[in-house]
């Protein structure tokens, strides 16, 4: 069968929340981008918040500028029932505030995803690298992908020439259409992702 892949992107939609807090509540949460399990530098009593300036729509996707992905615990089932289980990812689980400062009921888990793969079409792409280091991206404005180079099995992965970037395979998004899940905003191919 023949899939088609899609860059996860920021949500357009004004009303759903947003948060900005990862950086000041995670220690080291920059090596959440590094595909390896973290777990213990991510205690189970992490609290994000609610960012003030946000819409107040809760989503199962959580539009955050961390580059990750945090979703409800209802994304999580299908995530996981889409063979994105242990070995794929982790789950971490954290405490949601909304912009008063309240807990929100739902539960809510950063995903840290534990596969990267190298398949970024040198080529095709637009992006800038470092003048004296030709070999390393810093910026990319299109991402096309060498297909080839993605195992049958790699649904959901970061890029490995970029992590930032989180690479969604078609079934998986239409299986989280299927159930009604939202917050998720996807990009083909070749789109602007600046």
């Amino acid at each position: 069968m023949a899939y088609s892949y899609f860059t996860v992107a920021h949500s357009l939609d004004e009303r759903a929340i947003q948060v900005h807090d990862l950086p000041d509540m995670v220690e080291h949460y920059y090596r959440l981008t590094d595909v390896v399990p973290v777990g213990d530098l991510f205690p189970p009593s992490t609290v994000l918040s609610v960012h003030p300036r946000s819409g107040d729509m809760l989503t199962d996707f959580i539009d955050n500028s961390d580059a990750m992905l945090e979703v409800s615990a209802n994304a999580r089932e299908v995530l996981m029932a889409q063979g994105l289980g242990e070995g794929s990812a982790e789950y971490l689980p954290f405490t949601l505030h909304d912009k008063q400062g309240r807990v929100v009921k739902e539960q809510y888990f950063v995903v840290n995803l534990l596969r990267s793969v190298a398949c970024f079409d040198l080529e095709k792409s637009r992006y800038k690298t470092y003048p004296k280091k030709p070999d390393k991206i810093y910026g990319i404005r299109s991402i096309y992908l060498r297909e080839d180079r993605i195992a049958p099995d790699a649904s959901l992965f970061r890029l490995a020439e970029y992590p930032r970037f989180i690479i969604i395979r078609s079934d998986l998004v239409e299986a989280i259409q299927k159930a009604g899940l939202v917050g998720l905003r996807v990009l083909p191919l070749g789109a602007d992702v600046t």
